[in-house]
Formats: structure tokens, sequence, C-alpha cells
């Protein structure tokens, strides 16, 4: 069975990036692809979804809004983040929202 994993992220070149990384494993992924965090509450809503991929940085509804709302509705599907622009806070932030659900390895 084809799992769907939502790839979410405001930069064009980087969607189409990770999709095609996702290409040589098309018998086990479906990508659909959302530019920000609202047009991926959509896909969700809509789409069977097994994996996201996320920017953190995003217009409208940032990924840091758009965990939040996967581990309120939908706790089961697994998030990678990613991000171009990490600052110290917002790893902070994310280690924080992560570190109630999962634990995280410290290297």
């Amino acid at each position: 069975m084809v799992k769907n994993v939502l790839i979410v992220d405001d930069d064009q070149e980087m969607l189409l990036a990770l999709k095609s990384g996702f290409s040589k494993y098309q018998d086990t992924f479906s990508v659909i692809t959302a530019e920000d965090g609202i047009a991926a509450v959509d896909k969700l809503k809509t789409n069977l979804i097994s994996l996201v991929v996320t920017d953190l940085k995003m217009p409208r509804m940032d990924g840091f809004e758009l965990l939040e709302h996967i581990m309120e509705y939908y706790p089961d599907i697994p998030v990678i983040v990613i991000t171009g622009y990490s600052t110290p806070e917002m790893e902070k932030m994310a280690r924080e929202m992560l570190s109630e659900n999962i634990n995280l390895k410290q290297e």
C-alpha cells in the first residue's frame, strides 16, 4: 500500500527537491505538497497522511502552529521538522513542543 507523505514549505524549490527525493520510492510513498500550514491543514482533512515533513518559517500559518495542530488532531502522524532559518530560540521552541510527545536524543 502506498503511503502519503505531506511536504509543507513556502519555498517552491525546496518542495520540488524534497518531492524529487521521494520519487525513487514511488512504490512506497506518494507525495502531496502544501505551501503553508493552512494549505497543509486542508490536505490533512482530505487525505490519509502517513508522514509530514514541514518547514518552520512560513507565511499565514508557520510550522510551529502546524505542529500544534497535528499534535492535537493527528497525534499518530510522525512529523519531520526542517528549516533553513534556525535560531537558538526556534530550536528551543521545537524541542519543548516535541519533548511533550517524544524523547529527543541529545548528542
